[in-house]
């Protein structure tokens, strides 16, 4: 076995080593989240604690996690391995999210509307530099900013496309949809980092 793997079973081992019994049991029970060799060195450790015989006692009730009721709108991430993925993917989003009021801005400044171009860039820029903060400090004062942000988006740009002569229905849809992404991944995220699962 290659103990220089970071993701091998001995590694595992070494980190849950100093877990108490109630943390290597709140693994097994949530081992279907897990990585095979995480659950393999803890169920180890568990063996040899005498917290379990063999295994086969993952299967016993004990250790199923009970189905949460209903559809969860934010899906619970307990592993860390996981969350590292799940957060990633999320500031991934975020950040692209940055490029639609951009776009929207060069598609009105092609149209000769500044106030709609300014308006657009600015927000794209700024929201940007709050993404880049809130990756960097998962401040949830960070994450309230930008949904301060998203309410004036909605309010300064649809005002301004309600007040043309012909509303642009495209606009509109953009916008909307647009917010709503935004809304869900920040509300999303915010959840996560205050639920972060202990590091593995």
């Amino acid at each position: 076995m290659n103990n220089s793997d970071p993701d091998g079973p001995t590694s595992f081992y070494e980190r849950y080593a100093d877990f108490t019994d109630s943390q290597i049991k709140e693994i097994l029970k949530n081992h279907r989240n897990y990585q095979e060799s995480a659950v393999t060195a803890a169920v180890k450790i568990a063996i040899e604690r005498g917290l379990i015989h063999s295994e086969q006692d993952l299967l016993g009730t004990e250790y199923q996690l009970k189905p949460s009721v209903g559809l969860s709108f934010f899906p619970e991430i307990t592993d860390a391995y996981q969350y590292r993925k799940v957060v990633a993917s999320i500031f991934r989003v975020l950040f692209f999210i940055a490029l639609i009021p951009i776009i929207f801005a060069a598609l009105k400044y092609s149209e000769g509307q500044l106030n709609m171009t300014f308006m657009g860039a600015g927000i794209g820029i700024i929201w940007a530099i709050l993404t880049f903060l809130l990756l960097k400090t998962e401040k949830m004062l960070v994450a309230n900013i930008q949904i301060s942000l998203l309410i004036f988006a909605l309010i300064g740009i649809g005002y301004q496309i309600l007040i043309q002569n012909t509303v642009q229905v495209t606009d509109l849809l953009i916008l909307v949809i647009g917010m709503l992404l935004s809304l869900y991944f920040l509300l999303y995220l915010k959840q996560l980092i205050k639920s972060k699962p202990g590091k593995l």
